[in-house]
């Protein structure tokens, strides 16, 4: 699945606010299009730094060092261990931990470009971020929020506030780099979260 057709899936899935408490992985699949389905939208449940190739040359170009962890400023780089869903020594990004602050310096210090070297923050393509709105507090009317709004690095881009700060993605300018879930309220799976859409090959 490329960009385009996650980003037409994602939209869909954040203008009805079908995700469920679990994110898409618990998405209701009496939707109508067929191309909608847990499969093809978390194939690989783990964001790559940004910059990187497609999964399958990716994987063939990353040698597994540790440069762009050592490289990261905030330790949000991640190498994959035996119990994570990546394959073993490559990294990986937990945005509900800790998300990319879009610094880029991950993306000049691959020495094989398995992460392509960026200049721009809006180049950076690492997934899409997906609003909850039964668990969103500002959406489901039992608080008012914001938090992912404030933290958006392209708020009122990426990110809209409306009613009650209720926040709306436009996947046109989100660029997946995790800050809305990191800085999201909730405990546990929260209620923005940011799905790759990466093919396993």
């Amino acid at each position: 699945m490329n960009r385009r057709e996650f980003i037409q899936i994602s939209s869909k899935v954040a203008i009805t606010g079908t995700a469920s408490a679990a994110g898409l992985g618990a998405l209701g699949l009496s939707l109508q299009s067929r191309s909608l389905t847990r499969s093809n939208l978390e194939s690989t449940p783990v964001l790559r730094p940004p910059g990187a190739h497609a999964e399958g040359q990716f994987l063939a170009q990353c040698i597994r060092c540790t440069r762009c962890q050592d490289a990261c400023p905030v330790g949000c780089i991640r190498l994959a261990g035996p119990d994570d869903a990546a394959p073993l020594g490559t990294p990986f990004i937990d945005a509900s931990s800790s998300a990319c602050i879009l610094c880029l310096d991950c993306t000049t210090s691959c020495p094989t470009e398995a992460l392509q070297p960026l200049v721009e923050k809006k180049d950076v393509k690492m997934g899409i971020a997906v609003v909850d709105e039964r668990t969103c507090v500002s959406h489901n009317g039992t608080g008012v929020c914001g938090a992912c709004h404030t933290a958006c690095p392209f708020r009122n881009f990426a990110i809209r506030q409306g009613l009650r700060n209720a926040p709306t993605v436009n996947p046109e300018f989100c660029v997946g780099c995790g800050l809305c879930e990191e800085a999201c309220i909730l405990k546990g799976t929260k209620a923005i979260r940011v799905f790759s859409g990466r093919s396993a090959s």
